[in-house]
């Protein structure tokens, strides 16, 4: 098992009580309004009355930022560049996607709705709350076809298994382990910048002990940049780094040598954005980075 980097815990509580939840942050783009009609109501009304109440439990649940900012129902994990390679191959119906930290799901379900399979689709969140929560303002906990499940990333243990490995039966998988080496597409928006330096490595290494070694698997997602990596100021008191793209690249290229051996940090293709973040953080000039890490080579173990 390769050496674990220094994993720091997000608090139970902030340190700092964050702000009250704000209505007037409710403004979702015509693309996303059309969505959530056609998924949770036609009547607007009834539409902003479900979103409001979901929020109000959930930010009682942890005071996350995006939920104040309606991020959980916002189009996100289709702003990233690779998105359009991924759904096009995941159409085939060969791919597993993991969205890790899912929230309610929105992302999970837009995929279906643009012809992603839907049977090889999984979300997770650390909170079962937030699950529960997703099929409350979908309305749909008898018919969603996703397969969802809590877990605790940290829970993965890291290691470089062999290249072949049965494949899985999804209706059996109850935990993060089950999915090791199965998954051709990871999604993590909104969750590397909650954690340290040392932590978010940790993080990388396991979503990697979850990757399909095989080219073309793609690890991809979005959470808040900087233009020089450094200690993240945080409105709520919390420890937090931001990356650059050039050191997001570096720990991934780290990340694979210490997982997989010697040279396979060249075997990835990093690529990493910064545009100005989305609106409803209380905390001025916001950079949101949009990454993706592509295995372009397979490891000859």
């Amino acid at each position: 098992m390769p050496t674990d980097p220094k994993i720091t815990l997000e608090l139970p509580e902030p340190p700092v009580p964050a702000p009250p939840l704000d209505r007037s942050l409710w403004k979702p783009t015509q693309e996303e309004l059309d969505f959530l009609h056609k998924a949770i109501a036609k009547d607007d009304a009834v539409l902003k009355q479900r979103v409001f109440t979901v929020q109000e439990k959930c930010y009682q649940d942890y005071p996350y930022p995006c939920l104040r900012a309606f991020h959980f129902v916002s189009l996100m994990m289709q702003q990233n560049a690779i998105y359009p390679e991924v759904l096009e191959t995941g159409k085939e119906g060969h791919a597993y996607l993991l969205d890790l930290g899912c929230m309610m799901g929105t992302d999970l379900r837009k995929l279906i709705r643009d012809g992603y399979p839907p049977h090889m689709l999984i979300g997770c969140d650390l909170r079962d709350t937030y699950i529960k929560a997703g099929y409350e303002l979908y309305g749909d906990a008898a018919t969603c076809p996703i397969k969802f499940i809590t877990g605790d990333m940290f829970s993965i243990v890291p290691s470089a298994v062999p290249l072949r490995t049965a494949p899985i039966d999804i209706s059996k998988v109850t935990e993060l382990n089950d999915l090791k080496r199965q998954l051709t597409y990871i999604y993590a928006g909104a969750l590397f910048h909650l954690f340290d330096e040392s932590t978010q490595k940790a993080i990388a290494l396991r979503l990697a002990s979850l990757w399909r070694r095989v080219p073309g698997g793609i690890i991809f997602g979005r959470h808040t940049g900087a233009k020089q990596e450094g200690i993240l100021a945080d409105h709520m008191g919390r420890s937090r780094y931001a990356h650059s793209p050039q050191s997001w690249e570096k720990m991934w290229k780290d990340v694979m040598e210490l997982l997989e051996g010697e040279g396979a940090g060249n075997k990835i293709r990093v690529k990493a954005e910064i545009r100005p973040g989305p609106g409803g953080i209380p905390r001025e000039n916001v950079l949101m980075m949009y990454w993706s890490v592509e295995r372009v080579q397979v490891n000859d173990v």
